[in-house]
């Protein structure tokens, strides 16, 4: 089934079935289940991706969704951020957005203050890409809410949608595009998804233990609860700014051990207690080439482990070299 013909299909029918017993219908299975394998056979996704589909749980979703994840980046709606179909509620239409999950924010800091915060988190990725490069996504995210009861979850997800939109493009239900214009759409967006990550997430891990040293001195001189933002709008700096896969990461980490591979740094031999544990992971092959790349990431051979100092200067070179090519810098 080709990409317009499943966003068509939820769109003309998803209205009628919703009024049926959600438990065991066939239609939220086929929204489940084969959505995301047409759409992936669509896009010829390589192995990086993962899209995943919902029309709920336990009951119909006022805003149901197709997400296509990175997996270095998040395996799930609720954290990190990825490219997501997401349909208005009245179902005149359907919006193609780069959005940013909540879910663990909110368990930590209440709902109000989790969608300002990944309000404000949106305006500065905007600011990081650009204008020119979100030009054809710039349409506001408007999913038809005033349809939906108040005090509902249904409503605080529309919400929540709405406050972490980065980048959107509007379909009407009445004029969708052809596969050609649908599919070459997800191929730009995820462009500019790859761009943020490369952009962005290759800086957090030395910023978040820079911004932990800062926020545990605050915490220690005024006794107040652990920072969430660093204030440094000019260079963009956030801490967690993307929740990466964390699993992956950590396997890395068990596998390899904790000691730079480039230079011999060794956090627990340098810091006592709170250095053990603590490395950086460091993709091999440079991020920009995966979206291309039909492989599966091995935590074993795929990456490096790497001192906090050296994983940023690796990514100053450009092109970014070996971990033997890096070695060899450090001993000129």
């Amino acid at each position: 089934m080709a990409l317009r013909e499943s966003l068509e299909k939820i769109l003309f029918e998803y209205p009628l079935v919703s009024n049926d017993n959600f438990k065991g219908h066939s239609f939220a299975s086929y929204v489940r289940n084969v959505v995301p394998k047409s759409i992936s056979a669509s896009l010829e996704l390589p192995e990086i991706y993962s899209v995943e589909a919902s029309a709920g749980k336990g009951s119909w979703a006022k805003v149901p969704w197709i997400a296509i994840f990175n997996k270095l980046v998040t395996e799930s709606v609720q954290s990190g951020f990825y490219c997501v179909y997401l349909f208005r509620a009245d179902f005149s239409g359907v919006y193609l957005s780069l959005n940013q999950g909540i879910a663990d924010k909110r368990k930590k800091f209440g709902l109000k203050k989790s969608r300002d915060m990944v309000r404000d988190q949106a305006q500065l990725f905007k600011d990081q890409l650009g204008s020119e490069k979100l030009r054809e996504f710039s349409e506001p995210l408007d999913l038809q809410l005033d349809s939906v009861p108040k005090e509902t979850t249904s409503r605080r997800l529309g919400l929540a949608y709405e406050a972490g939109n980065i980048a959107s493009k509007f379909y009407s239900r009445e004029s969708l595009p052809d596969d050609e214009e649908l599919v070459d759409d997800v191929r730009k967006v995820l462009e500019i998804y790859f761009s943020l990550f490369e952009e962005v997430s290759l800086k957090e891990e030395a910023d978040s233990d820079l911004l932990k040293e800062v926020s545990l001195n605050e915490t220690a001189e005024n006794n107040q609860p652990e920072r969430e933002w660093f204030e440094d709008r000019t260079k963009y700096r956030l801490h967690r700014v993307t929740e990466r896969n964390q699993t992956l990461s950590r396997k890395v980490k068990q596998l390899q051990g904790y000691e730079c591979k480039a230079c011999g740094f060794d956090f627990e031999s340098r810091y006592g207690e709170i250095g053990r544990g603590y490395i950086e992971a460091h993709h091999n092959v440079p991020i920009s080439n995966l979206s291309g790349t039909k492989m599966k990431l091995d935590p074993l051979n795929d990456f490096t482990v790497l001192c906090s100092n050296c994983h940023s200067m690796i990514h100053r070179i450009k092109p970014t070299p070996t971990l033997e090519e890096f070695r060899q810098n450090l001993m000129m």
